[in-house]
């Protein structure tokens, strides 16, 4: 059973295909195609898919290359069987939100509400994470009652960017945030995060959720978050 944690991930994937238009699910597991193959293309949510005939597709380049899989699935094993390989390990984590919690939020973030300020949101993206976003892959979620698009400013510029997601479970999960190279150790992603933390509660979710590097493991620790689980991703 998955953890709530990597539950949340999956289902936000699968939302931002749909508003999209790249997700599909068919073969025993689900895939999400933006542009190019760009953010946040991936196959993912797998129950026993023939790998054999997955990895032929995939080098035939008609899906994306990597799979995300929870540690501890045995389809990761028989993936690694057949010549994958793990590209990164990210750790799933929740917040049990309590009523004696409270987070402050800025007057310097602001909700992305138009297409131009969603180039703006998937240019911070690009270079916070290092990889191409491209904003087609989130006009879908323009007006969604379930996803809110956040860019924070500092001085003249916006230079950071975040994303709160409301879950089926009516639970929130944190996704995307990021500043821009020039601007860290300003203070800016921790304002960024109390901002979603603050709207979380105003969702009235009892629990948040994310997925974390082994970097940022240990800064989501002290907000309160404890590890639910491991998300493995791999590629051929």
């Amino acid at each position: 059973m998955k953890s709530k944690a990597i539950a949340h991930q999956f289902e936000f994937w699968e939302y931002l295909g749909e508003a999209g238009n790249f997700f599909r699910r068919d073969g025993g597991y689900s895939t999400i195609s933006a542009e190019d193959f760009t953010w946040p293309s991936r196959i993912f949510d797998l129950s026993s898919p023939n790998v054999g005939l997955l990895k032929q597709t995939i080098q035939l380049k008609g899906m994306p290359h990597s799979i995300a899989v929870e540690d501890g699935d045995t389809i990761g094993k028989e993936l690694e069987s057949i010549g994958f390989q793990i590209r990164s390990v990210v750790a799933g984590m929740t917040l049990l939100l309590k009523t004696s919690m409270s987070f402050s939020i800025s007057k310097s973030i602001h909700r992305v509400s138009n297409q131009e300020q969603i180039k703006i949101f998937a240019n911070i993206a690009s270079e916070a994470f290092g990889y191409t976003i491209y904003p087609s892959s989130l006009f879908g979620l323009l007006g969604a009652n379930r996803v809110q698009l956040f860019m924070g400013r500092y001085k003249e510029d916006y230079v950071s960017c975040g994303i709160l997601f409301l879950d089926s479970n009516k639970d929130s999960g944190l996704h995307m945030i990021g500043l821009k190279k020039d601007f860290r150790g300003l203070g800016l992603g921790k304002a960024m995060t109390s901002h979603l933390l603050h709207h979380a509660i105003k969702n009235k979710s009892e629990q948040v959720h994310l997925l974390a590097s082994k970097l940022g493991s240990p800064i989501y620790s002290k907000l309160g978050f404890q590890n639910r689980g491991y998300l493995k991703s791999y590629i051929i």
